[in-house]
């Protein structure tokens, strides 16, 4: 079975889970062990090495919580030719685990641009080399802005993948644009649910959810509960709990009638539950995993 939203939802059934565990790394974040590392010997190797140790400890300690994994591109592409090498790395080590990917860029434009992009992250093969794609993820996060054309190419490179389309955002300034007014009745927020619900028609699986979701902060739950309503078959993919302030009732609340359309992603409240001096010994990683795994459980419901 390839379809994005019913493997989610198996994997959520199976785990009795709600938890989409982000990869950001930041390195000044890191144990200091790590750090210290880094310190002796700061070269891209190095960088490299201690970007992916530290996704390794977090992806172990979460198994059998997380439901997916959502690795933030920006976060590997601030290192650099490193931090792409981290990333790939992880990803292959994510399909080894058999997780499902939720690769965090917010990519899209103009159509045939956006078939690069759907290429570059969701298509099963190279485009030249027809070899498997070490890049590929199960899903991507997308912007709508550009409408359906910028959205078609990421749906015929590769179908079964899921797609999640901003919608509204757990940033405080999100309602700048988001929540405006338009003439026609509802906020901006509220038009791209009501098409992304458009865009996922002949996609819904056998759970009742279609591949093309939409992303809502859980950090405005009545933003929350009118957009279900737009988009009653749209998976909901929520960050903001922990680090932000969301909440886990505002999950709790856009999650339908069987409870299983929407999904926290939380990064920062997962991955660092501790002060990196705190981790300054050589059994830092058994340490890390303890602290990240209570975290984890404790957004489990």
């Amino acid at each position: 079975m390839n379809h994005f939203a019913d493997r989610l939802i198996e994997q959520a059934l199976k785990l009795q889970s709600r938890v989409i565990v982000g990869l950001d790394p930041s390195v000044t974040s890191f144990p200091l062990a790590l750090q210290t590392r880094l310190q002796a010997e700061p070269t891209e190797d190095c960088l490299e090495e201690i970007l992916f140790e530290f996704n390794d400890a977090v992806i172990e300690a979460v198994i059998g919580v997380a439901v997916g994994f959502k690795p933030q591109m920006a976060f590997y592409e601030q290192y650099g030719l490193a931090g792409l090498k981290a990333l790939q790395r992880t990803l292959i080590r994510l399909r080894e685990k058999g997780m499902l990917i939720i690769l965090d860029g917010k990519r899209n434009d103009i159509a045939h641009t956006a078939t690069a992009y759907a290429t570059a992250y969701l298509a099963a093969k190279h485009p030249v080399f027809n070899t498997p794609n070490p890049w590929q993820a199960d899903a991507l996060t997308i912007n709508g802005y550009l409408g359906r054309d910028g959205v078609r190419p990421f749906q015929e490179v590769n179908p079964n993948a899921g797609l999640f389309v901003l919608a509204k955002t757990s940033n405080p300034s999100s309602g700048d644009l988001q929540d405006l007014a338009l003439t026609l009745g509802g906020s901006v927020a509220e038009k791209m649910a009501s098409l992304a619900e458009q865009w996922g028609e002949g996609s819904v699986g056998t759970h009742g959810y279609a591949n093309v979701g939409i992303v809502v902060g859980a950090t405005y739950p009545e933003a929350a509960a009118r957009l279900r309503r737009m988009a009653p078959h749209a998976l909901f993919l929520m960050p903001g709990v922990g680090a932000q302030g969301g909440s886990l009732d505002a999950v709790a609340a856009a999650a339908g009638s069987t409870g299983t359309g929407a999904y926290l992603a939380s990064s920062r409240g997962v991955m660092y539950p501790f002060r990196p001096a705190e981790m300054a010994g050589p059994n830092w990683r058994s340490e890390v995993m303890a602290r990240i795994r209570e975290s984890a459980q404790a957004l489990r419901f």
